[in-house]
Parts: C-alpha cells; structure tokens; sequence
C-alpha cells in the first residue's frame, strides 16, 4: 500500500502571517512534492497551494473595539477550523503568530491528539510575561524568529528551535534600484535623514508629526540635509502628503511609495517608528533614532504592561541601547533631533551606534528562516505520524 501523503494545516489571521505561510508552503513543498497543505489564511497562502475555505486575513481586526466588533465571526471560525481539525486530522498544526485566534485553536487541536507546532512566538518578553505558561501547556514545539527566545521557551519545558527572522532573506533577495540616489537628486556628498513613521494609519498620524517636527529642528542646524519618506502602503500616500503640507511643507523632502529598502541602503541616519522597520535598517547597518509617540493614556498603558527596560525592537534584542530611542506622549522633538544630528556627523556616538548594530546583525541576520522552519516542521510531522501508526499497529 502506498504511504498516504504528509498533512500539515497552516494557520495565519494577518499579512505578515500570510506571508510567511505561503513562503513555509513552498518550502515545505520542495521538500515534499505530495505534501497535502491546507489552513485559513489569506491571498498568499492561497497563491501557494494552501487549500483554504476563504480569506480568513480580510477579517483581521486590531484594536480592542474591532475585535469586539468581529468577536461573534471569530467564535464561529474557531469553532468550524477546530471541527474540520478533528474530523480530518492533520500530521501537524502550524499555527502563525495571531496569538488571539491561533492559542485558542492550538488549544483545542492538542486536545484532539494533533501536533502543534507554533511558528512566530507571541512577544511574551515584551508583554504579558505570564503567557508562556499557558503556551506550554498548548504548543508542542515552537519556533522562534530570535535567539534569546529559544532559552526562554526551554526554561518552560517547551522544545524550541531558533529559525532566524524571515525578513533577513527577504531583504538578500531585493534588489537596490538603480542610481537610486541620482533619482532623488542626491550628490554622493549630500546626507539623507530618512523618516519611517510606521505601516498602519494610526501609525503615521500619531508618528510623522513627531519626525517632521525634529526633521526641521534638524535641518536648521543642517540645512545640507535632505529627507525621504517611504510609504508603505498607497492608501497612506496621501495622508503622508497632507501631513508634510501641515507640518514641514519647506524642508527639502521627497515621499516616495515604496523603496524603504532603497531609502535604509542609502540613508545616512535614520528616524524610525519601533517594530519591523528597525530591523530593516539593522540589516542595511543605518543608525538609527527609534520613536514611540503615544497618547498619555497610551503612555501609562505601556508602562505598566511592557517588561522590558526598551521599546525599541533592536534595543530589546541587545538588551541595551545600541540606538537612542524616545517613547512618550509629550514632545521630545528637539532631543530626537539632537539625537539624529549626532548619528549624522562622524564622532563617537555614530561610531558606537554601527559598532553595536553590527554585533547585534551578527547575532540575529541569519540566513534560511523559512527553509528550518520547513524542516522543523516536516520533522514533527514524521514524528507525530510514526506515532499514530505505532499506537494503530499496537491497537490491532
């Protein structure tokens, strides 16, 4: 009798997590070649091969209020993916980031005898340290973008494999556009300061103003400077514009849809909203000011939930500050500036912010993210189907 082919069920709630799903599809595909992939998901995963019931990421929801709003959709898609999950049980459940929906569907598939197998651990040391405990007792393995997070999850009895970021090798594989800083009018002299307010609406409106109030401060002390902004999505394009118009309509500044990669290549310093983004400039070894502007009861929020000294995601990986980073809800913009004018001339502080970037890229720029996440999980699901044909052998 032929041996029926490996079954994994990928689940992801966001863009990021479709990403990465329909890049672990293909892996895992090139591996396997009759490998049966299914999962709620979205476009890309679908692209992929994944076999989904609908576009599961359209329905994601942030915010308290939004989610509240969408909570009886997420109670009955939970109920229906767990219910196919026992009907037809797969070799491995990968469940991708969105702690929300996937802890509580990883949950339920344990119960059912499925290998759970979590791919993007939830920042649980950033917030909410406590939810490691509940992870343990839902996940049989978990694989990691960072490695610091590795020790953590084995300190809990939770097998764990570092896999490295998947950005790191999306951005090896970008190309640099060319005479990229030609285009923008840019002597090879002339300093750039790039200004990355963030992805997401909300983002942007609360983090440009800040950035655009410093960029001035910057500018007339430096008025060599000239500035870029990325966009990153199009529908952010013209509030980014409205934006610069309100706040900094004189500085010499270009917004550019796209090119984030172009702009932390070429880029002298960088401000920038913490999260991914810092990352991106890590990679390109870009110094950096990280921003957090938040609303006063935002501020106190974040104060009494965060456990780490940093907000700043290359901060909290170096467990120091390798960048200077402000997060508040008051007006810090003359001391961003002083901080980007720093980075901008030669001196010590520029010298060791690049000297600490560089030991910290050491570290977590790793190659083949997806490609060990793809062995990691062909791995388990080997394992786990050994196991059931063992315990179906031993029953008879």
């Amino acid at each position: 009798m032929a041996e029926r082919p490996l079954r994994v069920f990928i689940s992801a709630g966001e863009h990021s997590g479709d990403s990465h799903g329909a890049a672990l599809a293909k892996r895992l595909r090139e591996r396997e070649p009759d490998i049966v992939l299914q999962g709620m998901g979205g476009p890309r995963m679908a692209e992929a091969g994944v076999e989904l019931p609908f576009d599961f990421v359209e329905h994601a929801a942030m915010g308290l209020v939004n989610v509240l709003k969408k909570l009886p959709f997420f109670t009955a898609t939970l109920k229906e993916t767990a219910a196919r999950l026992v009907a037809d049980p797969p070799d491995v459940l990968v469940p991708i980031d969105y702690p929300g929906f996937n802890l509580r569907l990883s949950g339920k598939a344990r119960k059912a005898g499925i290998q759970v197998a979590y791919y993007v651990s939830p920042q649980v040391w950033a917030w909410r340290p406590g939810r490691i405990h509940r992870i343990a007792r839902l996940v049989d393995h978990m694989m990691v973008l960072f490695p610091f997070e590795q020790a953590l999850y084995e300190g809990v009895g939770v097998p764990c494999t570092f896999v490295g970021h998947p950005l790191f090798d999306e951005l090896r594989l970008r190309k640099r556009s060319p005479a990229f800083r030609d285009g923008l009018g840019l002597t090879p002299e002339t300093p750039l300061l790039g200004l990355l307010p963030g992805s997401r609406r909300q983002e942007v409106e609360r983090n440009l103003p800040l950035e655009l109030r410093a960029a001035k401060l910057v500018y007339a002390q430096r008025p060599d400077v000239r500035f870029a902004i990325p966009v990153a999505q199009p529908s952010l394009h013209q509030l980014t514009l409205d934006l610069v118009a309100e706040h900094a309509p004189e500085l010499p500044l270009q917004v550019l849809e796209g090119y984030a990669s172009d702009i932390a290549r070429v880029s002298r310093a960088a401000l920038c909203a913490s999260g991914t983004a810092t990352l991106e400039l890590l990679h390109y070894e870009c110094p950096m000011v990280v921003i957090y502007q938040a609303t006063r009861a935002q501020a106190v929020f974040v104060k009494r939930l965060l456990t780490t000294k940093w907000i700043g995601l290359v901060n909290v990986l170096a467990q120091r500050e390798i960048c200077p980073e402000f997060a508040d809800h008051k007006d810090r913009s003359a001391e961003i500036a002083a901080s980007a004018l720093e980075l901008l001339r030669p001196g010590k502080a520029r010298k060791e912010c690049l000297t600490r970037m560089r030991n910290l890229k050491q570290e977590v720029d790793v190659k083949g993210a997806h490609p060990r996440a793809a062995e990691t999980v062909l791995r388990l699901a080997r394992e786990a189907r050994a196991r059931s044909e063992a315990a179906s052998r031993g029953v008879r």
